[in-house]
């Protein structure tokens, strides 16, 4: 709980010591953009003790909405609303000090807005996501994967999707003759989950590998059948996951089961796959769209959303208007 008032506390010893640190490096290399990053809120809170000087150049990115109760249950916590007018407080210093937020998709960027006394402008810029290697995954992957699904990354207790679990029993072993065995799990997942999936699992429609290096999940990416990447069930989200955005730089279709959000208007707009809502009828439907001729590859304008030349350039445009 100390955390909770430290990590907003713009008096906190570290914060002033990393403001003086940030100035001493400002007079030496004179940057044009000043840049705070969150996770965690607490960097913001540097910038409030820069000159004047400084200011005029600082942008506060969020990489995720923050505090927490600015986003749906399951993310807003009984302790994110208690602490909310605290939070609130504090994230309107950083607004009022800075020249402007910046968030990584619009849904996050207008929640923020709405929300803040006095709002400054806002910045919208996609992640970046990890380039194709354009290597060619072995044979052993690619014949233990090419009929797999495959989520990379953590499954946290908030985006397990019974849903899914149900379409996955509807699918049984129906469409193995489509080129659709079943799910894998790439990294750690919920215990919660796993124990829900124990009927599928000795099955085989579901297995969960635990970690591996980011090479090697690259590598099962690449020979997988298709992608997916989950979020909570919630009327809108607020969040655009990283992977996504790793996702679409491979050109693999994406399965994205997710409420309307950055992710489902991105597919919506640009293709290389389909979201689905949490509902299991909904998931078989899109199962069995991905598995159709016409939805076997990714797409190359939804990958350019993420391109590093591209993201660049929005960055460089952001920022020469505030100049």
């Amino acid at each position: 709980m100390s955390y909770e008032f430290t990590s907003i506390d713009p008096n906190d010893e570290w914060v002033r010591r990393m403001a003086l640190e940030a100035t001493s490096v400002f007079e030496e290399f004179r940057p044009d953009i000043i840049l705070t990053q969150s996770t965690p809120f607490q960097v913001h809170l540097i910038g409030l003790h820069m000159p004047d000087e400084m200011r005029r150049r600082w942008i506060a990115y969020f990489s995720d909405l923050w505090p927490l109760s600015l986003t749906p249950v399951p993310y807003r916590t009984g302790l994110s609303v208690l602490m909310k007018p605290l939070h609130m407080r504090a994230l309107n210093k950083v607004a009022k000090a800075t020249r402007s937020l910046l968030f990584s998709n619009a849904v996050a960027a207008r929640r923020a807005a709405e929300a803040l006394t006095d709002a400054p402008a806002c910045i919208v810029v996609s992640h970046i996501g990890e380039p194709s290697t354009g290597t060619t995954p072995g044979n052993e992957l690619v014949q233990r994967y090419a009929t797999r699904f495959v989520h990379v990354g953590k499954l946290t207790r908030e985006r397990i999707s019974v849903a899914l679990i149900d379409a996955l029993r509807s699918i049984g072993d129906k469409w193995a003759d489509r080129g659709f065995t079943g799910i894998t799990f790439v990294g750690d997942v919920v215990g919660t989950f796993r124990e829900a999936c124990s009927d599928l699992e000795r099955s085989g429609l579901v297995d969960f590998i635990g970690e591996v290096s980011p090479d090697t999940a690259r590598n099962i990416s690449s020979a997988a059948k298709a992608l997916v990447v989950i979020e909570a069930d919630m009327d809108e989200s607020p969040f655009l996951a990283s992977k996504f955005a790793d996702y679409a730089m491979l050109r693999k279709p994406i399965l994205a089961i997710c409420p309307r959000g950055p992710m489902s208007e991105m597919l919506a707009v640009h293709g290389g796959g389909i979201a689905a809502p949490h509902d299991d009828k909904a998931i078989v439907a899109a199962i069995d769209l991905l598995l159709a001729s016409e939805k076997q590859e990714g797409s190359e304008t939804l990958a350019r959303e993420f391109a590093a030349q591209r993201v660049a350039s929005t960055y460089i445009d952001a920022f020469r208007k505030l100049l």
